[in-house]
């Protein structure tokens, strides 16, 4: 109903501090039910809606939503669950860059590029290949990908998400390991947390970023003045 109505033009710009944060909370909604999940129709009306908002407002009018939006659209094009909801994704962010210009999206062209509806349909190659290639672009990327990963897709129902987040972590720490390491603390506060799926998770994550650390300790990309406190030990 909220894209119909951005697209026939009768939300108003004034409406968008109130819609936009909505859409950016419903694009990642996914809540298990039972044995099954709810919320990919939610997730894809959401992406519909980022659609509409490209083709409905202008780059003026549309700019103090950017940041949220292109992050919710981007992270969702990585890491959902479901091929549509990644396409969907993607398409809706293709749709921004198109429309919205450079201005509002700088690095636009690169990432419509590495994630577009092809590449994305292969859950693992979205994980494992395309979001590092899409961090090492800019720090900011990194890390919100680095945070998404770390707070929402290591807590998933689905062990394989889990499973490939933590690799996807893993891959990250590569282009910055100073950051990762720094993150470890948070991670392993949660080891001890009631809820079975976010100890699995973060235990996973952990294991993959210490074992990329070591990996890459002679590296030049990292200098090794970071020290992990001998309380995480």
């Amino acid at each position: 109903s909220l894209a119909e109505l951005c697209r026939r033009g009768l939300l108003l710009p004034a409406r968008l501090q109130d819609v936009v944060p909505v859409v950016a909370r419903a694009i990642h909604f996914d809540v298990l039910r039972g044995q099954h999940s709810v919320g990919i129709h939610v997730r894809d009306a959401a992406c519909y809606v980022c659609w509409a908002f490209a083709r409905a407002y202008s780059p003026t009018v549309m700019r103090p939503f950017v940041s949220d939006l292109s992050k919710a659209m981007l992270l969702t094009a990585l890491f959902d669950r479901e091929v549509n909801c990644r396409r969907a994704a993607s398409a809706a962010f293709q749709e921004n860059v198109g429309r919205q210009g450079n201005e509002n999206f700088p690095l636009g062209i690169e990432l419509i590029s590495l994630a577009d509806f092809f590449s994305l349909s292969s859950r693992s190659v979205s994980y494992l290949k395309i979001s590092p290639a899409v961090a090492v672009l800019d720090d900011k990327l990194h890390a919100s990908l680095e945070s998404h990963l770390r707070e929402v897709k290591l807590s998933h129902w689905d062990e394989e998400v889990r499973v490939l987040s933590s690799k996807a972590l893993g891959k990250l720490t590569a282009s910055n390991p100073t950051r990762m390491a720094l993150g470890l603390a948070g991670l392993v506060d949660d080891v001890f947390c009631h809820q079975a799926t976010r100890r699995h998770g973060v235990v996973l994550g952990i294991a993959e970023i210490l074992l990329s650390l070591r990996i890459n300790a002679a590296s030049t990309k990292y200098d090794g003045d970071v020290e992990i406190s001998t309380d995480l030990v």
